[in-house]
């Protein structure tokens, strides 16, 4: 979301918002609109993006804690406050929100935030978007009901964040928030309290999966890689096929018009024939306009092919990457020499070299020597 600054002092109509007051220093990201708004302290916002850091995967939710001001006219929900929770499982499949748990939330709220209500929750989904899908809003709906509750995503991966609230049943996505800033003392207590939660701790069975995520993340984004490669190399090779293609309907054309007038020489010789055998000198002259004609026909036809054969020489190869090949090694088998290793990377484009994995299709370029 686009981020725009304010410094709002003392104007006390631009701290009001259908007639409920509001912090004074403030951060909008997006764009809010509609009768609903949201608060984050920056404090609690800081916790988040701990929790959500790919270099800190111990905790990948949080219980968000705070108030609502709500009126006739509209809700305005402040969140001052966040606890790790980590039931939360970045698949979903294995978070639950039992009695134990809630029971454990509970507590944890009326020992650092006892004036503070859950307004909501934090999911951190590394790599995976901040869009929303059945399980989530099952999860939602389930444990965090009302028209005041919200989701808040980040992809710190991605660099994405986005809230959601509910409207007619469904989570839909909010247009911006507010961050301000105030004297956050429980929320600075809490997180001196939790500091050993969010630093690197001995691996356990939640770290594993972390780290099994992240694996899959650069698998995912090394595939996305891959795929844009072969589809440039694709786009040469189509254009390369188009080029090929009008050279041999050029040539049919030419062998065509080239076939019409052999037909004609031959004509012309049957009934040149007729005459062979009273006028010997004619028939020796006609013979020799016949040969000469073939002679032109055949060398075009030639020069056509010569130019087919030309263009299908320029079409690229391809390789496909076995085990423990580099670009040195391909460059060597493809060309007999080392010296090519830029060309491969230009044609595949490469950003690095040896950026290729077994069973890629990497383009072998033409070369000129």
């Amino acid at each position: 979301m686009i981020e725009i600054v304010y410094d709002k002092q003392d104007t006390t109509q631009d701290n009001i918002f259908a007639g409920i007051t509001l912090p004074k220093n403030i951060r909008q990201i997006g764009t809010p609109s509609g009768n609903r708004r949201i608060y984050v302290e920056d404090y609690v916002m800081t916790y988040l993006k701990q929790l959500a850091n790919p270099n800190s995967t111990f905790a990948r939710g949080a219980i968000l804690v705070g108030e609502v001001q709500r009126n006739e006219q509209a809700d305005v929900i402040y969140i001052s406050g966040a606890l790790a929770a980590q039931n939360l499982e970045l698949d979903l499949e294995e978070t639950t929100f039992d009695g134990e748990t809630w029971s454990y939330i509970y507590q944890e709220v009326k020992t650092y935030f006892p004036d503070l209500e859950v307004v909501g929750w934090f999911l951190s989904r590394m790599g995976f978007s901040t869009e929303v899908n059945d399980m989530i809003m099952k999860l939602h709906v389930d444990n965090f009901a009302g028209p005041d509750k919200v989701l808040y995503i980040m992809d710190a991966l991605e660099g994405e964040d986005a809230f959601y609230m509910m409207q007619e049943d469904m989570l839909c996505r909010q247009t911006g928030y507010y961050i301000y800033y105030a004297r956050n003392e429980a929320m600075q207590n809490f997180m001196i309290a939790s500091k050993g939660d969010v630093e690197p701790t001995p691996k356990n069975e939640v770290e594993q999966k972390d780290e099994a995520v992240l694996r899959n993340y650069k698998k995912i984004m090394e595939e996305r890689a891959r795929n844009a490669r072969i589809e440039r190399a694709n786009k040469r090779l189509q254009a390369v096929c188009a080029c090929l293609v009008i050279a041999v309907l050029a040539l049919g054309i030419a062998v065509f018009s080239n076939y019409q007038m052999l037909e004609k020489v031959e004509l012309a010789l049957q009934e040149n024939g007729l005459e062979v055998f009273a006028v010997q000198d004619v028939n020796k002259a006609e013979k020799s306009k016949s040969t000469e004609a073939t002679q032109r026909i055949e060398k075009e036809t030639s020069e056509q092919m010569d130019k087919v054969r030309s263009a299908a020489s320029n079409l690229p190869k391809y390789y496909t990457v076995q085990n423990g090949d580099t670009l040195s090694s391909i460059s060597f088998k493809m060309y007999n020499s080392v010296g090519y290793v830029a060309e491969l990377m230009e044609a595949n484009g490469l950003g690095e070299a040896d950026d290729i994995q077994e069973g890629d299709q990497i383009v072998i370029p033409t070369i000129r020597k």
